[in-house]
């Protein structure tokens, strides 16, 4: 374990649930072509790949390093290996998760509000971390995850296309996301500053 990540949790004793991996497959399947998958089994390590090949189930629990490595494999495989596709997972995952109650309430509440359900919600999804929010302004905010470990900075550009994308459907714009603090550096907490006009 290098300097930067002593303190985080295990990156083995992580867990998600298949609901994040499906909405990766899901977007590489819709962006690509229903052979995505197939491609991918080529890319992926072994742990990976032998999750794809079997049935995968929203509600059961797999290794995080599975997640992660599904996101840099549909990097690698159809992007330019610079994560920027990472972003792009995020963002559709924001669009197609939120069913047509959740975009409505999400449109007409406050989006601080929507996003400290979401930390309330953490749990559902990972087996450990917490996501906060701080500073909400009329302009911006500041979300945090904390007690956590993002193996690798391909999920913290899938948080951060998901956290600018559902500000976009509170009817936010010109949604800028920055994420300058990450526990891969060392740092406390991943924070993520986000900007933009209502």
């Amino acid at each position: 374990m290098t300097t930067s990540t002593v303190g985080l949790p295990d990156p083995a004793t992580i867990r998600s649930k298949g609901f994040t991996l499906k909405g990766a497959l899901a977007f590489a399947e819709t962006r690509f072509g229903p052979g995505a998958r197939e491609r991918l089994l080529d890319a992926a390590p072994e742990e990976l790949a032998q999750i794809l090949r079997g049935t995968l189930l929203a509600s059961a629990w797999y290794p995080f390093t599975a997640q992660v490595a599904l996101y840099e494999a549909i990097d690698r495989t159809f992007g330019q290996g610079d994560l920027a596709l990472c972003r792009e997972i995020g963002r559709y995952t924001a669009e197609s998760e939120a069913s047509a109650l959740h975009k409505l309430i999400l449109k007409f509440a406050s989006l601080e509000a929507w996003l400290r359900a979401a930390g309330g919600m953490w749990g559902q999804y990972y087996s450990t971390g917490k996501l906060s929010t701080e500073s909400f302004e009329s302009d911006g905010g500041v979300v945090r995850i904390t007690a956590f470990h993002p193996v690798s900075k391909a999920f913290c550009r899938d948080f951060g296309g998901w956290l600018e994308k559902t500000a976009e459907i509170s009817g936010k714009r010109g949604v800028a996301v920055v994420h300058d603090e990450c526990l891969l550096d060392g740092r406390e907490a991943c924070v993520y500053r986000a900007r933009w006009r209502s």
